[in-house]
């Protein structure tokens, strides 16, 4: 019953969204592979899961970067080989983060 209805309201979602039905929120943790790219108030990097599959994540202004201290980061505080936890709307093989973490 609770699947049921869990599956209903996320057919209502996609559909007063107007959207295709691929837009699902991620929670994905992995590695960056290889050097993120910092500019302005965001950047990407190539975040590669724990299934080996590579994905590219978006940081814009509104993502919260939090540092294995507990405090908040930027892009520049990322670097390749870090573990992190990333949560956020994902389309195909490209995330936009709203969170990361790093682990």
């Amino acid at each position: 019953m609770k699947a049921g209805l869990a599956a209903l309201a996320l057919a209502l979602l996609l559909a007063g969204c107007g959207s295709d039905g691929v837009f699902i929120i991620s929670f994905t943790a992995g590695t960056i592979d290889g050097a993120p790219t910092c500019r302005n108030n965001g950047g990407q990097f190539d975040l590669r899961d724990q299934g080996g599959l590579l994905l590219l994540v978006v940081i814009n202004g509104d993502t919260s970067i939090i540092l294995g201290n507990g405090n908040r980061g930027t892009c520049q505080d990322l670097a390749s080989n870090t573990q992190v936890q990333v949560r956020g709307p994902q389309k195909g093989t490209n995330i936009t983060a709203q969170t990361v973490t790093v682990q």
